[in-house]
C-alpha cells in the first residue's frame, strides 16, 4: 500500500476528494491497489473514509516493536477494515480448535473491487501455549543468567550474583514465576487472541500494510477510498430499484455463496436422538431447546436490517435534520410493517443530503 499524490490519483478518487473537501496535505491517502478506481460500475461511486491513529503507545492504538517503530493494534485495524468495507463470513470466521493448551482461529473476509467483484481471502492464527512457554523459558533463563536484578543505573540494569539471593533454587523459582506471569494473559484470552489475530491477517492482506510505522507516518489521519453502491441512482431507475433494496439489506450470502445460510443452519442443528414410541421402530428426532426463538424469515431479516440502517442514520444526523425530515423518518419508523421501498428512499435521501452538505461545508 503506497502513499498517493494528487497527480497519481484516478479521476473518480479525485472527484470524491474534491466533493468531500479532503486536503491531501493533512492526510495520508492510500489505495488498496494501483488500479483502484480506474474501472467503476455504472451504479457505483467512490467515497473517502478517514481513520485516525494515535501514535502514542499509551493510547492503545499502536505498540512499539523496536525503537521508533510501531505496529498497529486491534482498534485501528478494525476501523480500517470497516473503512474499506471488508465483510466477514460468519460461517468460516471464528474458533476452530480450543484446548487447554492451544487455540486456533480462522477468518474469512471479502473486499469489493472497483469492478464490483468481491475478492475473499482466508487466514488462520494459532495461540500455542506450549510454544509460548518454551519461548518464555529460554528468554527468562538467559535473563536470569545475568544475575538477580536489584536496580537501575539510568536505563542500565544492575544485577547481582544469585549466590547473594538464595542461590540456584532462588534462581529457578524466579524463572518459573516469570514464566507463569508471562503466560497468564495468554491463558486468559487465548481464544480472543487467536480470533483477533486471524482477522488482523486478513486486514493486512487486503491493505498490504507494513509491519511497522514511525510516529511521523502515523501523525496524520489515514484516508482510504471505498467503492459503494450509489443507491440514489439505483432507486431512480425502476429496473434497478430492487437491486438497491438488496444492496442495502447487507446479505452476506451474496458475497460468500448460496450455501452460507444452509451451513449456518446445519451448524446450529441440535443433536439427534433415537426415540422409541409405542413399540414402533426407533426414529431420529431433532432436540429443540425449550427457549428456542422462532426462526426469522429472510424477508423479516431484510426488513429489520433496513430499519436498523435508517435508525442509525436518523440518530447520526439528529441535530442537523429539519423538523420536517425528522417527522417523516419517525413516522415511517413508527409503523409496525413499514414499506421497504419507502425506507430505501429515505436512506437514499439522507445519502444525497450528506453528499451535498459535505460539498457545501455544511457538515463535517
Amino acid at each position: 500500500m503506497a502513499k498517493e499524490t494528487k497527480s497519481t490519483l484516478p479521476a473518480v478518487v479525485q472527484t470524491a476528494i474534491d466533493l468531500q473537501k479532503i486536503d491531501l496535505a493533512n492526510v495520508n491517502l492510500f489505495l488498496p491497489t494501483q488500479t483502484f478506481g480506474q474501472v467503476i460500475g455504472e451504479y457505483d461511486k467512490v467515497v473517502i473514509e478517514v481513520v485516525n491513529v494515535d501514535p502514542d503507545p499509551k493510547a492503545g492504538d499502536v505498540y512499539e516493536i523496536a525503537t521508533g517503530k510501531f505496529a498497529l493494534s486491534k482498534r485501528p485495524l478494525e476501523m480500517m477494515a470497516s473503512a474499506l468495507g471488508i465483510v466477514w463470513d460468519p460461517v468460516t470466521t471464528g474458533i476452530v480448535e480450543s484446548t487447554n493448551r492451544k487455540s486456533r482461529a480462522k477468518a474469512t473476509g471479502a473486499m469489493r473491487k472497483p469492478n464490483g467483484e468481491w475478492i475473499p481471502t482466508t487466514e488462520e492464527k494459532s495461540v500455542d501455549l506450549e510454544a509460548i512457554e518454551e519461548e518464555q523459558r529460554i528468554k527468562q533463563e538467559d535473563y536470569a543468567d545475568k544475575g538477580k536484578l536489584i536496580g537501575w543505573n539510568g536505563n542500565k540494569p544492575i544485577h547481582e550474583s544469585w549466590d547473594k539471593h538464595g542461590g540456584e533454587p532462588a534462581k529457578l523459582a524466579h524463572i518459573e514465576r516469570e514464566i507463569r506471569k508471562a503466560l497468564l494473559p495468554y491463558r486468559k484470552f487465548k481464544d480472543e487472541r487467536a480470533n483477533t489475530g486471524a482477522k488482523e491477517r486478513v486486514i493486512k492482506f487486503f491493505l498490504a500494510l507494513k509491519s511497522t510505522y514511525t510516529k511521523e507516518e502515523l501523525s496524520k489521519p489515514i484516508a482510504f477510498p471505498r467503492i459503494v453502491t450509489d443507491t440514489s441512482k439505483l432507486l431512480a431507475n425502476p429496473a434497478t430499484s430492487q437491486r438497491a433494496i438488496e444492496q442495502m439489506s447487507g446479505a452476506v450470502k451474496s458475497i460468500f455463496g448460496r450455501d452460507t445460510a444452509q451451513t449456518v443452519s446445519k451448524q446450529l442443528e441440535a443433536p439427534q436422538y433415537e426415540v422409541a414410541k409405542n413399540g414402533e421402530e426407533a426414529k431420529e428426532e431433532e432436540s429443540v431447546p425449550w427457549d428456542a426463538e422462532p426462526k426469522e424469515t429472510e424477508e423479516e431479516k431484510q426488513l429489520r436490517e433496513m430499519i436498523e440502517n435508517l435508525q442509525i442514520r436518523r440518530k447520526k444526523y439528529d441535530e442537523k435534520l429539519s423538523e420536517k425530515a425528522k417527522a417523516e423518518i419517525d413516522g415511517v419508523l413508527a409503523k409496525e410493517n413499514p414499506d421497504q421501498k419507502t425506507i430505501s428512499g429515505l436512506v437514499a435521501k439522507l445519502d444525497t443530503w450528506e453528499e451535498l452538505a459535505l460539498a457545501k461545508g455544511v457538515i463535517s
